[in-house]
């Protein structure tokens, strides 16, 4: 365990749920003022279960750029009263491209927040109405353009697999986006497995959906036009330009100490994971009664937290030291060792320089290595 601890705050509240979502959020802001409260009643319960300051705070959803601003600082202001938040830590939202006009940039800017996660998905109308997104293409190249303006870190999401979606599609968006001044991109294969409407539409026109083959060729596009445009693939999903990597998700697969608050949230102290109920009801029922809302607890014995160590690290481009990789090893079964032996053999893992990683073949194909760890 190394590094400064982050914490995460779960924000629920959506104005509308698209197709895919498969998180815990809510349409409208009913339980909105009650929900903060809570949080931040949470948050003081919890002062000392981590060494602090946080060098990172992560406002995910849900919507958090939807939620009333005022409400994110009064949280911000409770982790600094709690755990302290250090100068110069990254403070991120995630956002939708239509609440970003320039009275709510300024509002988060005014908070303190200095990174967005903006949920693009895509910038082409045909592509954003099957995923029922509220936004447009314009609105959200203008919400892109103007949060790179006000000089925040700003990260764009975009997705592969949304029915009706082409390669060249897929160029012009990721283009128009780099183009933009964004410097970091998270990529997502549609999960239609999660969405019943898109089911439905797969059974309808199969045409209008990519198959495996054409999947594996747009993420390997996504990656070489991010690298050709100087942004480097830091992670599986993740490319950035030096410098513009997600501070905060680099804990998570680094195995460092995350404090997480809210419904559902799920929280790691470096040795157990606490998980709060999912229920935003028994949420505020709970934090209001004993100031925290755990309802699972998990401890990994010694080798299997060995293994998800390099599990996670094989996440990241530069993968795991070797000696870690041989002490993960060690604690498999014969099988599941023969499997990995077989991935070296298939070009899916090398070793270069001291250490294990996946090849961009075995990024693509990253849960057969996965499999044999878990």
């Amino acid at each position: 365990m190394t590094g400064r601890p982050g914490a995460y705050v779960h924000v629920p509240y959506c104005a509308h749920r698209c197709t895919y979502c498969s998180f815990v959020a809510v349409t409208g802001r009913e339980t909105e003022q009650p929900y903060f409260d809570a949080v931040v009643r949470e948050a003081r319960s919890r002062a000392g279960e981590v060494v602090g300051p946080f060098d990172t705070v992560y406002f995910g959803g849900g919507t958090p750029s939807y939620a009333e601003p005022s409400n994110l600082a009064r949280v911000l202001a409770a982790l600094r009263e709690a755990f302290g938040v250090a100068a110069g830590a990254e403070v991120t939202a995630e956002a939708n491209p239509d609440d970003l006009d320039d009275r709510r940039l300024s509002a988060l800017v005014d908070l303190g927040v200095n990174r967005l996660s903006i949920g693009v998905q895509s910038l082409s109308d045909g592509e954003l109405e099957p995923l029922e997104r509220r936004h447009d293409a314009s609105g959200a190249l203008g919400a892109l353009r103007r949060a790179v303006a006000r000089g925040l870190r700003v990260s764009a999401d975009l997705m592969i697999g949304i029915p009706g979606q082409s390669r060249e599609s897929l160029r012009r968006s990721l283009g128009t986006i780099l183009a933009a001044g964004v410097r970091h991109v998270s990529v997502y294969l549609l999960e239609i497995e999660k969405a019943p409407r898109l089911v439905a539409m797969r059974e309808a026109s199969p045409g209008m959906f990519a198959g495996d083959e054409e999947m594996v060729a747009r993420w390997e596009l996504v990656d070489d036009l991010c690298t050709s445009e100087g942004l480097t693939r830091y992670e599986t999903s993740n490319w950035a330009r030096d410098g513009e990597e997600s501070r905060h998700n680099l804990k998570y697969w680094r195995r460092e100490p995350v404090v997480a608050l809210g419904v559902s949230a799920s929280s790691f102290d470096g040795v157990t994971r606490r998980t709060n109920s999912g229920s935003i009801p028994a949420y505020l029922q709970a934090v209001g009664t004993t100031g925290t809302a755990f309802v699972s607890e998990e401890t990994l014995p010694v080798a299997e937290a060995l293994r998800e160590s390099v599990f996670l690290g094989l996440r990241e481009s530069a993968g795991v030291t070797e000696a870690d990789f041989e002490r993960a090893v060690e604690t498999l079964s014969g099988s599941d060792r023969a499997r990995l032996e077989d991935a070296f053999a298939a070009g899916l893992l090398c070793r270069w320089g001291g250490r294990v990683r996946l090849t961009r073949p075995g990024v693509l194909m990253s849960n057969e290595v996965f499999s044999a760890l878990l």
